[in-house]
């Protein structure tokens, strides 16, 4: 059998591509929920300040803070992402890995 890099490529994209269909969504869902989770506080921190009850720097100070809690909480994400980027990279390798070997002669 014949080696042709163009179709392996192909393929190798493919899996990638499968792989990350599968973990976007979960992600995407994460993200949601963070917002969602800090939606109060965030709320809270704007009707402060529209009011008036808030001096600039009291709001610069809790956005601040919520920022932070935003940021750690979407470290979990850069850890999904890139557990999804490796499983990718696995997939495509895998693919290259049979198609060398599919390749070889008996």
């Amino acid at each position: 059998m014949s080696f042709d890099i163009n179709a392996v490529m192909t393929d190798m994209g493919a899996a990638m591509q499968k792989t990350l269909e599968k973990d976007l969504p979960d992600i995407e869902d994460f993200g949601q929920e963070i917002l969602e989770e800090e939606k109060e506080s965030l709320e809270l921190i704007g009707k402060e300040r529209v009011a008036g009850r808030w001096s600039k720097e009291k709001f610069d100070k809790e956005l601040e803070r919520e920022k932070k809690v935003i940021q750690v909480e979407m470290l979990t994400i850069e850890i999904m992402t890139k557990a999804a980027a490796q499983r990718a990279v696995n997939a495509a390798i895998d693919v290259f890995v049979k198609a060398v070997k599919a390749a070889l002669p008996i």
